[in-house]
C-alpha cells in the first residue's frame, strides 16, 4: 500500500524506509502572486495552492500559514501600534521607558505577493533603547493556541506537512530583528552586558514556547534558521544557537516531536554545528549556484545524523536556465542523493513569484518518473 506524503515526510526524517521521496515543497510566494494578478494557469483560475499541490501530487507545504501556530504573543502593560498602506508598515511598542519602532518597506513589485518586505528601521536605535526593549521583553507572554492551530494540521491531513515555527533563535531575533546585524555588532562590543541581559528575557520566552511545541498538535516544530556564515558565523553559532538547539532537541523529542530548522542561506561553515546541533532536518536546503553548498558533500558530512529537505534551488524554476539545464541538474540530484536516505525533495526555499509554471510541472513529472525507492540512477 502506498504511503502519504505525511508518512513518508515523517519516515525519511527519522531514518525510516520509505516507498518512494517525499516531495514536499513550498510554494506560497509563486502562488499568492500569481493569484492576486491572475495570473494562474488557466486550469488553475480559482484553485487553492493545497487543491494545485494535490494535483500534482507534490505533498503541501504548511509553513504558508504564517498568521496561525500554536502559540501567541500577548504584551502585558505595552500598547502596540500598527499603521499598514499597501507598501509600508509600522509597529510602535509604548512602554513606560519610551516607544520603539519599526519600520518595514515592501517593494512595488511584490506587492501581490502577500509578504511583509525589507525591514528598514529597527526598534533599538541606540543605548537609550535598552530599557524599553528589556522591558518589551520581559513583559510578552505566551499563551497556547492549539484549538486554532489543529484546524490548520487537520485540514492538511495525509496529505503533507504542518510546519509551525517557533520564531528566530533569541540571539538571532536580537541581531536580525531588533538591532540589525551592523548595530548588533557594534552593542556587542561596546554593551555586551546590556545585549546578554536581552538575551537572557528572550531566551527564558523562547522556552516557554518549545515547551508549547513538545504539546501541540504537530508533528515537527520548526526551530530557528535564515543562517548566513558571514553575518552569523561559527563562534556565534557555537556560543548562542548550539546551546539553545540542543536543550530545545531534548524537549521536542520527549514530547514526541521532530526538530526543523530553515537552512537556507550561506552556511558552508556552519554545517558541522548544524550536524551536531540535534536538529532532525534541515528545512530550504538551497544549494549551487545559489550557494556554494554542495547536496554531495553535505550528505556525507551529515551521514544519519540530519536529514535534508530542499536540494532545488528557486532559480532553476526561472527562464534563468533552460528546462534542458534544469532537467540535467534534476535528474544529477537525484543521483546526488541515491538510493533516498533521509532526503526530502522540496524547493530552496520557495517557488519565487517568476517561477515558470511549466518548470514546477516537470520537477513534479520527474519526481515521479525517478523518486521510487532506492533510487537507481
Amino acid at each position: 500500500m502506498a504511503m502519504t506524503h505525511r508518512q513518508r515526510a515523517l519516515a525519511a526524517i527519522r531514518g525510516e524506509p520509505v516507498d518512494r521521496l517525499p516531495f514536499i515543497a513550498r510554494m506560497d510566494l509563486w502562488y499568492n502572486y500569481n493569484y492576486n494578478r491572475g495570473t494562474l494557469p488557466e486550469k488553475y483560475r480559482g484553485w487553492s495552492l493545497w487543491d494545485i499541490q494535490r494535483d500534482l501530487g507534490i505533498g503541501i507545504f504548511g509553513f504558508g500559514a504564517w498568521s496561525v501556530s500554536f502559540y501567541k504573543l500577548v504584551y502585558r502593560g505595552v500598547e502596540v501600534r500598527r499603521t499598514s498602506t499597501p507598501n509600508e508598515l509600522i509597529v510602535e511598542y509604548i512602554t513606560p521607558y519610551g516607544t520603539l519602532r519599526s519600520r518595514n518597506v515592501l517593494a512595488e513589485d511584490l506587492k501581490d505577493a502577500d509578504v511583509t518586505g525589507a525591514q528598514v528601521e529597527h526598534e533599538f536605535k541606540d543605548e537609550r533603547d535598552y530599557d524599553a526593549l528589556q522591558y518589551l521583553f520581559e513583559h510578552t507572554e505566551v499563551v497556547e493556541n492549539f484549538d486554532e492551530y489543529a484546524k490548520v494540521v487537520e485540514a492538511i491531513g495525509e496529505d503533507g506537512l504542518a510546519l509551525p515555527y517557533t520564531g528566530w533563535l533569541p540571539m538571532h531575533q536580537i541581531m536580525r530583528q531588533y538591532m540589525g546585524y551592523e548595530t548588533f555588532y557594534y552593542e556587542m562590543n561596546d554593551h555586551p552586558d546590556r545585549v546578554e541581559r536581552l538575551h537572557d528575557a528572550l531566551l527564558e520566552q523562547q522556552r516557554k514556547i518549545i515547551r508549547l511545541g513538545a504539546r501541540c498538535p504537530a508533528d515537527v516544530i520548526e526551530v530557528g534558521g535564515n543562517y548566513d556564515e558571514g553575518i552569523t558565523p561559527p563562534y556565534i553559532f557555537e556560543r548562542y544557537f548550539l546551546p539553545f538547539y540542543r536543550e530545545a532537541a531534548e524537549v521536542l523529542h520527549r514530547g514526541g516531536k521532530l526538530m526543523a530548522a530553515h537552512c537556507d542561506g550561506e552556511m558552508r561553515k556552519l554545517l558541522t554545528l548544524i550536524r551536531d546541533s540535534g536538529i532532525d532536518v534541515a528545512e530550504a536546503i538551497t544549494p549551487a549556484p545559489m550557494t556554494s553548498l554542495d547536496v554531495r558533500r553535505t550528505r556525507e558530512l551529515w551521514k544519519d545524523k540530519v536529514a535534508m529537505w530542499g536540494g532545488i534551488p528557486a532559480i532553476l524554476l526561472t527562464e534563468t536556465y533552460s528546462d534542458e539545464e534544469f532537467e540535467s541538474y534534476m535528474v544529477d540530484l537525484f543521483r546526488a542523493v541515491a538510493p533516498g536516505d533521509r532526503f526530502i525533495l522540496g524547493f530552496g526555499d520557495n517557488a519565487p513569484t517568476d517561477a515558470l509554471f511549466q518548470r514546477i510541472a516537470a520537477a513534479a513529472e520527474l519526481y515521479h518518473r525517478y523518486g521510487t525507492y532506492p533510487i537507481t540512477l
